[in-house]
Protein backbone atom coordinates (compact mmCIF):
# COMPACT_ATOMS: atom_id res chain seq x y z
CA UNK A 1 0.00 0.00 0.00
CA UNK A 2 1.73 3.13 -1.18
CA UNK A 3 0.34 6.75 0.21
CA UNK A 4 1.53 10.52 -0.56
CA UNK A 5 2.67 12.54 2.20
CA UNK A 6 -0.08 15.34 1.77
CA UNK A 7 -2.65 16.39 2.27
CA UNK A 8 -2.64 15.73 6.05
CA UNK A 9 -5.98 17.11 8.05
CA UNK A 10 -5.75 19.39 10.79
CA UNK A 11 -7.62 17.85 13.73
CA UNK A 12 -10.26 20.03 14.80
CA UNK A 13 -10.29 21.01 18.57
CA UNK A 14 -13.08 21.99 20.31
CA UNK A 15 -11.11 24.39 23.20
CA UNK A 16 -11.21 27.59 22.33
CA UNK A 17 -7.37 29.61 22.37
CA UNK A 18 -6.92 32.96 22.71
CA UNK A 19 -4.97 34.89 20.31
CA UNK A 20 -1.51 35.96 21.89
CA UNK A 21 1.55 34.44 21.61
CA UNK A 22 1.60 31.18 20.24
CA UNK A 23 5.29 30.57 19.48
CA UNK A 24 6.54 30.27 23.33
CA UNK A 25 10.23 32.02 24.31
CA UNK A 26 13.01 29.59 25.11
CA UNK A 27 12.08 26.01 23.34
CA UNK A 28 9.68 25.90 20.48
CA UNK A 29 6.12 25.78 21.40
CA UNK A 30 3.93 26.29 18.44
CA UNK A 31 -0.01 26.69 19.11
CA UNK A 32 -1.27 24.60 15.97
CA UNK A 33 -5.09 25.30 15.97
CA UNK A 34 -4.50 28.78 16.79
CA UNK A 35 -2.10 29.23 13.80
CA UNK A 36 -3.87 27.13 11.45
CA UNK A 37 -6.73 29.24 12.52
CA UNK A 38 -5.46 32.11 11.58
CA UNK A 39 -3.76 31.59 7.98
CA UNK A 40 -6.92 30.38 6.74
CA UNK A 41 -8.87 33.31 7.97
CA UNK A 42 -5.73 35.48 6.44
CA UNK A 43 -5.46 33.21 3.03
CA UNK A 44 -9.38 33.58 2.98
CA UNK A 45 -8.80 37.36 3.45
CA UNK A 46 -6.60 37.50 0.19
CA UNK A 47 -9.15 35.82 -1.82
CA UNK A 48 -12.01 37.47 -0.88
CA UNK A 49 -10.21 40.56 -1.71
CA UNK A 50 -9.36 39.03 -5.14
CA UNK A 51 -5.37 38.86 -3.61
CA UNK A 52 -4.92 34.83 -4.71
CA UNK A 53 -4.48 33.34 -8.08
CA UNK A 54 -7.13 30.67 -9.49
CA UNK A 55 -6.52 27.13 -9.01
CA UNK A 56 -7.00 26.01 -12.50
CA UNK A 57 -4.23 28.54 -13.13
CA UNK A 58 -2.06 26.98 -10.75
CA UNK A 59 -2.36 23.59 -12.41
CA UNK A 60 -1.86 24.58 -15.75
CA UNK A 61 1.54 26.20 -14.92
CA UNK A 62 2.37 22.78 -13.10
CA UNK A 63 1.58 20.79 -16.72
CA UNK A 64 3.59 23.18 -18.83
CA UNK A 65 6.13 25.01 -16.89
CA UNK A 66 9.69 22.90 -16.63
CA UNK A 67 12.65 24.97 -15.96
CA UNK A 68 12.95 28.03 -13.68
CA UNK A 69 16.00 30.28 -12.66
CA UNK A 70 17.09 30.32 -8.94
CA UNK A 71 19.90 31.79 -7.15
CA UNK A 72 21.08 28.79 -4.85
CA UNK A 73 22.83 29.20 -1.35
CA UNK A 74 26.32 27.28 -1.21
CA UNK A 75 26.37 24.52 1.09
CA UNK A 76 27.89 25.09 4.70
CA UNK A 77 31.26 23.04 4.82
CA UNK A 78 30.86 22.59 9.11
CA UNK A 79 28.69 19.96 10.55
CA UNK A 80 25.79 21.16 13.15
CA UNK A 81 24.52 19.48 16.55
CA UNK A 82 21.16 18.44 15.62
CA UNK A 83 19.14 21.06 17.60
CA UNK A 84 21.48 23.68 15.50
CA UNK A 85 20.08 21.72 12.03
CA UNK A 86 16.63 22.46 13.87
CA UNK A 87 17.54 26.17 14.90
CA UNK A 88 18.53 27.06 11.56
CA UNK A 89 16.80 25.56 9.48
CA UNK A 90 12.81 25.99 10.77
CA UNK A 91 12.65 29.68 9.71
CA UNK A 92 13.24 28.12 6.19
CA UNK A 93 10.51 25.69 6.57
CA UNK A 94 6.98 26.61 5.36
CA UNK A 95 3.44 25.21 6.07
CA UNK A 96 1.39 24.97 2.89
CA UNK A 97 -2.68 24.95 2.81
CA UNK A 98 -5.71 25.11 0.99
CA UNK A 99 -8.68 27.09 2.16
CA UNK A 100 -12.69 26.80 2.13
CA UNK A 101 -15.29 28.82 3.43
CA UNK A 102 -18.68 26.58 4.71
CA UNK A 103 -21.86 28.24 5.45
CA UNK A 104 -22.09 27.40 9.86
CA UNK A 105 -19.60 29.53 10.50
CA UNK A 106 -17.83 32.94 9.96
CA UNK A 107 -14.55 31.35 9.48
CA UNK A 108 -12.54 29.84 7.13
CA UNK A 109 -11.16 26.43 7.17
CA UNK A 110 -7.83 24.68 6.29
CA UNK A 111 -8.75 22.02 3.41
CA UNK A 112 -5.74 20.53 3.57
CA UNK A 113 -1.64 20.37 4.60
CA UNK A 114 1.76 20.26 3.73
CA UNK A 115 5.02 21.41 3.61
CA UNK A 116 7.58 23.02 1.53
CA UNK A 117 11.03 24.99 2.14
CA UNK A 118 12.25 28.39 0.43
CA UNK A 119 15.42 27.61 -1.95
CA UNK A 120 15.90 31.00 -3.46
CA UNK A 121 16.02 34.76 -2.24
CA UNK A 122 12.88 35.75 -4.57
CA UNK A 123 10.50 33.74 -2.74
CA UNK A 124 10.79 30.26 -5.14
CA UNK A 125 9.46 27.61 -2.76
CA UNK A 126 9.79 24.08 -3.18
CA UNK A 127 7.44 21.16 -2.62
CA UNK A 128 5.91 17.91 -4.19
CA UNK A 129 3.74 17.85 -6.83
CA UNK A 130 1.10 16.11 -5.82
CA UNK A 131 0.38 18.77 -3.27
CA UNK A 132 -1.23 20.85 -6.36
CA UNK A 133 -3.33 17.81 -7.61
CA UNK A 134 -6.81 17.98 -7.71
CA UNK A 135 -8.67 17.69 -4.08
CA UNK A 136 -11.59 15.59 -2.96
CA UNK A 137 -12.73 19.11 -1.10
CA UNK A 138 -13.94 20.59 -4.45
CA UNK A 139 -14.78 23.69 -2.38
CA UNK A 140 -11.22 25.01 -1.76
CA UNK A 141 -10.57 28.69 -3.50
CA UNK A 142 -7.17 28.62 -2.63
CA UNK A 143 -3.49 27.66 -1.59
CA UNK A 144 -0.72 29.29 0.48
CA UNK A 145 2.00 29.24 2.89
CA UNK A 146 2.53 30.47 6.31
CA UNK A 147 5.92 30.29 7.61
CA UNK A 148 7.89 30.00 11.01
CA UNK A 149 6.31 33.36 12.23
CA UNK A 150 3.29 32.89 11.52
CA UNK A 151 2.87 34.95 8.14
CA UNK A 152 0.54 34.28 5.00
CA UNK A 153 1.45 34.53 1.82
CA UNK A 154 -0.90 32.66 -1.38
CA UNK A 155 0.88 31.11 -3.63
CA UNK A 156 1.37 33.40 -6.56
CA UNK A 157 2.83 31.20 -9.54
CA UNK A 158 4.11 27.59 -10.54
CA UNK A 159 7.56 28.62 -11.66
CA UNK A 160 8.85 24.61 -12.69
CA UNK A 161 7.18 20.85 -11.95
CA UNK A 162 8.39 17.47 -12.43
CA UNK A 163 4.93 15.15 -12.01
CA UNK A 164 6.71 11.67 -12.19
CA UNK A 165 9.88 12.95 -9.70
CA UNK A 166 7.04 14.43 -7.55
CA UNK A 167 8.56 17.52 -7.29
CA UNK A 168 7.31 21.56 -8.31
CA UNK A 169 8.91 24.92 -7.40
CA UNK A 170 6.65 28.05 -7.48
CA UNK A 171 6.71 31.60 -6.23
CA UNK A 172 5.17 33.65 -3.16
CA UNK A 173 5.84 37.29 -2.87
CA UNK A 174 8.37 37.50 -0.54
CA UNK A 175 11.68 38.62 -1.02
CA UNK A 176 15.33 37.31 0.98
CA UNK A 177 12.89 35.06 3.59
CA UNK A 178 15.73 32.39 5.36
CA UNK A 179 16.65 29.70 2.36
CA UNK A 180 18.09 26.52 2.53
CA UNK A 181 20.84 25.23 0.66
CA UNK A 182 20.42 22.11 -1.66
CA UNK A 183 23.23 19.28 -1.82
CA UNK A 184 24.36 16.70 -3.66
CA UNK A 185 22.47 13.06 -2.18
CA UNK A 186 24.00 11.29 0.88
CA UNK A 187 25.32 7.80 1.16
CA UNK A 188 23.31 4.47 2.53
CA UNK A 189 23.61 4.73 5.98
CA UNK A 190 24.70 8.60 6.50
CA UNK A 191 22.57 10.44 8.92
CA UNK A 192 20.00 13.27 8.00
CA UNK A 193 17.00 14.92 9.98
CA UNK A 194 13.64 15.87 8.19
CA UNK A 195 11.39 19.11 9.51
CA UNK A 196 7.83 18.49 8.39
CA UNK A 197 4.03 19.02 9.60
CA UNK A 198 2.48 15.51 10.13
CA UNK A 199 -1.18 15.84 10.30
CA UNK A 200 -0.70 19.94 10.73
CA UNK A 201 1.58 19.59 13.78
CA UNK A 202 3.73 22.15 13.19
CA UNK A 203 7.65 22.08 12.67
CA UNK A 204 8.17 18.37 14.08
CA UNK A 205 11.78 17.33 14.01
CA UNK A 206 12.78 13.60 13.48
CA UNK A 207 15.89 11.62 12.49
CA UNK A 208 17.44 8.47 10.71
CA UNK A 209 19.52 7.36 8.09
CA UNK A 210 19.73 7.31 4.96
CA UNK A 211 18.30 3.69 4.05
CA UNK A 212 18.62 2.66 -0.02
CA UNK A 213 18.21 4.15 -2.95
CA UNK A 214 15.96 2.22 -6.03
CA UNK A 215 13.99 2.63 -9.13
CA UNK A 216 10.57 2.42 -8.67
CA UNK A 217 7.60 3.94 -10.53
CA UNK A 218 4.59 5.15 -8.56
CA UNK A 219 1.89 5.70 -11.18
CA UNK A 220 0.04 2.88 -13.83
CA UNK A 221 2.02 3.22 -16.93
CA UNK A 222 4.90 5.68 -15.57
CA UNK A 223 8.25 4.76 -16.16
CA UNK A 224 10.72 3.96 -12.54
CA UNK A 225 12.32 7.22 -11.54
CA UNK A 226 14.54 6.69 -8.81
CA UNK A 227 13.76 7.03 -5.05
CA UNK A 228 15.78 7.94 -1.72
CA UNK A 229 14.58 5.95 1.34
CA UNK A 230 15.03 6.81 4.75
CA UNK A 231 14.15 5.83 8.06
CA UNK A 232 13.27 9.33 9.59
CA UNK A 233 9.56 9.08 10.74
CA UNK A 234 7.00 11.22 8.80
CA UNK A 235 3.27 10.87 7.87
CA UNK A 236 0.44 12.11 6.37
CA UNK A 237 1.33 16.33 5.93
CA UNK A 238 4.48 16.15 5.53
CA UNK A 239 4.81 16.02 2.04
CA UNK A 240 7.74 18.25 0.59
CA UNK A 241 9.46 18.34 3.98
CA UNK A 242 13.39 18.78 3.52
CA UNK A 243 15.73 16.15 4.37
CA UNK A 244 18.70 17.51 5.52
CA UNK A 245 22.32 16.61 5.94
CA UNK A 246 24.61 16.99 8.64
CA UNK A 247 25.48 20.89 7.50
CA UNK A 248 21.95 21.46 7.68
CA UNK A 249 21.47 21.24 3.48
CA UNK A 250 18.51 19.77 1.42
CA UNK A 251 19.70 16.22 0.24
CA UNK A 252 16.04 14.89 -0.52
CA UNK A 253 12.18 15.83 0.09
CA UNK A 254 9.36 13.84 1.67
CA UNK A 255 7.42 12.30 -1.11
CA UNK A 256 5.30 9.21 0.30
CA UNK A 257 5.61 5.67 2.56
CA UNK A 258 4.23 2.31 1.30
CA UNK A 259 3.05 -0.41 4.15
CA UNK A 260 4.75 -3.77 3.57
CA UNK A 261 1.72 -6.10 4.46
CA UNK A 262 2.13 -9.86 5.40
CA UNK A 263 -0.51 -12.22 4.13
CA UNK A 264 -2.29 -9.07 2.66
CA UNK A 265 -5.41 -10.09 1.21
CA UNK A 266 -6.07 -13.09 4.20
CA UNK A 267 -7.76 -12.75 7.99
CA UNK A 268 -4.12 -13.20 9.04
CA UNK A 269 -2.99 -9.75 7.36
CA UNK A 270 -0.41 -7.45 9.64
CA UNK A 271 1.09 -4.48 8.71
CA UNK A 272 4.95 -5.18 9.34
CA UNK A 273 6.81 -2.10 7.98
CA UNK A 274 6.42 1.55 6.63
CA UNK A 275 9.09 2.16 3.79
CA UNK A 276 9.72 6.21 3.55
CA UNK A 277 10.05 7.66 -0.15
CA UNK A 278 12.14 10.43 -0.69
CA UNK A 279 13.03 12.94 -3.40
CA UNK A 280 16.38 12.66 -3.92
CA UNK A 281 17.91 16.44 -4.92
CA UNK A 282 19.53 15.99 -8.05
CA UNK A 283 15.44 15.37 -9.14
CA UNK A 284 15.04 18.96 -7.74
CA UNK A 285 17.95 20.32 -9.72
CA UNK A 286 16.34 19.09 -12.78
CA UNK A 287 14.07 21.85 -12.49
CA UNK A 288 16.49 24.36 -12.03
CA UNK A 289 18.57 26.36 -14.61
CA UNK A 290 21.49 29.07 -13.86
CA UNK A 291 22.63 27.61 -10.96
CA UNK A 292 24.67 29.51 -9.20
Amino acid sequence: MMRRMGWGGVWALTLMFGIGVVRAAGPESWNDAELWRKFADDLGGQHNSGGTPSLNELREQLRERTKTRVELLRVPRLDLKPEAIYRKACDSVVAIGSVFKCNRCPHWHTGGTATGWVVGRRGEVVSNHHVFAEERNTNVVAIGVMTSDGRCFPVREVLAADRERDVAIFRIDAVDLPRLPLAPAEPVGRPISVIAHPNGELFTFTQGHVSRYAQRSVRVGADPVEWMYVTADFAVGSSGGPVLNRKGAVVGMVARTRTIVADAGTDSAASQMVVKMTVPSEAILRLVEGVR
